[in-house]
């Protein structure tokens, strides 16, 4: 980076405090440093957050501007230095969306697996126990599902209790399956 002109003196009112002297030095350089963070990040926006940055670090850390020996390599420094940091993040950022995304898209085949499991469970029951299951799902109550079914309300109730248990057991057994796939798939 290129010194601008008077740098050592507005260094020194940079550090006492001069808001002036900081503006300055800030119009000084904001060009070059643009330059040089725009080739990098390609972003405009990326650029300015970073120029802003590095500009608000300078001027809380102003008292120890005096001993800094050349200003240009020091404001370079920061520069690449913050740059750097600003696209680790962004890919830090990136790569927890990406193990989101791929997490979430996991837990959805994951629920669709469930699905097809509890469709096989269904399947598997004696007729008369899925046509009350199937019934219940559907908002019937036991009284009605009784006269539908030609049944007594207390075999509606247990053909509903067996089919829960059945479903429940046969769930239970594929799903303890699947994860054990999953889990040799893992160390393989």
């Amino acid at each position: 980076m290129k010194s601008i002109d008077n740098e050592p003196v507005l260094i020194k009112q940079v550090a006492g405090g001069s808001q002036q002297a900081f503006a300055q030095l800030f119009h000084g350089y904001v060009n070059q440093a643009g330059k040089i963070i725009h080739t990098i990040t390609g972003s405009r926006e990326q650029t300015e957050e970073i120029i802003q940055d590095v500009f608000v670090k300078l001027w809380k850390d102003r008292e120890k501007l005096t001993q800094i020996r050349q200003f240009n390599a020091y404001l370079f420094i920061l520069l690449r230095n913050q740059t750097l940091n600003h696209l680790t993040r962004i890919v830090t950022e990136r790569k927890k969306q990406q193990e989101y995304f791929k997490q979430a898209l996991e837990q959805e085949n994951g629920y669709d697996e469930r699905l097809d499991i509890l469709d096989k469970a269904i399947d598997a029951l004696p007729v008369q126990q899925r046509t009350v299951f199937l019934l219940r799902a559907q908002g019937y109550r036991n009284p009605e599902i009784a006269l539908r079914m030609n049944l007594s309300t207390d075999s509606v109730k247990k053909y509903n209790q067996l089919a829960l248990r059945s479903i429940h057991q046969y769930m239970s057994m594929r799903v303890t399956i699947l994860f054990s796939l999953a889990a040799i798939r893992l160390f393989e």
